[in-house]
């Protein structure tokens, strides 16, 4: 019989986000994103202090990049606590989520509970576009976060897929549907991956058929009068003119453009934390922004020596994942592989968005899905070693 509660922290860590889609306009003197990602910080420092001999997240492998950023943040010349706190938030919420040890059952309730999450941001996406009440697809929307959210979801859903959970598939369509009526290309382009791309089993005959009708579809998608006339300034274009003058960047490309001239005279080492969100703000006017790409943000703080740090961490870490998956079982195979996979969709987000500070939006849930993996894995090498003395005991007192 499946349980129907959870550790109070991982209520915490679903209900949250889908809080801030729900209610998302609220403010209680700091946006509830702001509050989201805070409370869960708190929340697993606390459990960490409490319960630290059961830590079974790898610390080290991310030990590095903790320390780039402690130490930027230390000797930098801007304001950068918060944005420093953001970049750790998901993986101290991971080392929480690694003192838990849920069983399949529980996990399987945990994965009930992501799926109560997709039909909140499909309902809360429904109406914020004006389909729900109209009926007809929008031409503009805001729903960056949801679909960023969205493409870890439909990871977890295309691993489910991948280890024969077939029903996953129509939950995945409904994660891969929600950036084609956002029209957020570059969600498109990373949810529509993480099913050809998962880490996942799949059959190279299978895994090539999938990517055969992914791609057919992403054309189709392409070439629908709303993806056309959002990226083409003159309505209409050829993949060919995608970085042609014709092609719409809503002015990214031209703050890129200053942050690559900037990250060439002090290539290595950056400006120190905090610098870009200050340089960006200088370039559009605004009290605070981001240049809607990870990459020259980080290059532009912590030059080629921290992102280069942080772009191996991540490889590692996804290898780590991949190999503990091969030695588990059942759904924290599952975890473990979606923990991996979930990494495909963040590294293409990189490109365009700010997704390393979407703490609340995206890396809470996904360090999360990784430490209750690490968190099972242990449960289960434990029950085999007490399962081991329990048969040599058993062993002992019958022969002797």
């Amino acid at each position: 019989m499946i349980r129907l509660k959870l550790p109070f922290f991982f209520y915490v860590i679903i209900f949250m986000i889908g809080i801030i889609y729900a209610f998302g306009g609220v403010k209680i003197i700091f946006n509830l994103s702001g509050w989201a990602w805070f409370l869960s910080f708190i929340l697993s420092l606390f459990i960490i202090l409490h319960d630290k001999s059961r830590i079974t997240f790898p610390i080290i492998l991310w030990l590095p990049w903790i320390l780039v950023v402690l130490i930027y943040l230390f000797l930098s010349d801007y304001s950068a606590l918060q944005r420093s706190a953001q970049l750790l938030c998901p993986i101290v919420v991971g080392i929480a989520a690694s003192t838990f040890r849920l069983d399949e059952e529980e996990i399987d309730v945990f994965i009930q509970h992501c799926q109560y999450l997709t039909i909140v941001i499909l309902l809360t996406s429904s109406i914020k576009s004006g389909l729900l009440l109209t009926g007809r697809l929008p031409d503009i929307t805001g729903l960056a976060t949801e679909v960023i959210t969205g493409s870890l979801l439909a990871s977890l859903f295309a691993t489910q897929y991948a280890l024969g959970y077939h029903r996953a598939l129509y939950w995945w369509f409904l994660m891969a549907a929600l950036p084609v009526i956002a029209i957020t290309r570059t969600a498109i382009v990373a949810v529509g991956l993480t099913l050809p791309l998962n880490f996942g089993p799949f059959k190279m005959t299978k895994r090539l058929l999938i990517i055969s009708i992914v791609c057919i579809v992403g054309v189709a998608v392409f070439y629908s009068p709303r993806v056309q006339h959002k990226m083409f300034h003159s309505g209409q274009g050829e993949m060919s003119d995608v970085l042609s003058e014709d092609f719409s960047t809503t002015g990214r490309y031209a703050m890129w453009e200053q942050f690559k001239y900037k990250i060439k005279e002090k290539p290595w080492f950056g400006y120190g934390a905090g610098a870009g969100e200050v340089f960006a703000s200088k370039i559009t006017g605004l009290p605070s922004t981001y240049p809607h790409n990870d990459w020259y943000l980080s290059l532009y703080d912590y030059g080629i020596f921290g992102t280069s740090i942080f772009a191996i961490t991540i490889l590692i870490f996804s290898i780590s994942l991949y190999r503990y998956s091969l030695f588990s079982s059942g759904l924290t195979k599952c975890l473990f592989l979606t923990g991996a996979s979930s990494f495909v969709p963040f590294v293409l987000f990189m490109f365009t968005d700010n997704i390393m500070v979407y703490a609340a939006f995206f890396g809470n849930l996904q360090f999360t899905i990784i430490g209750v993996a690490y968190g099972a894995y242990q449960s289960s090498y434990e029950n085999e070693n007490i399962y081991s003395a329990s048969l040599l005991t058993n062993t002992e007192q019958i022969t002797g």
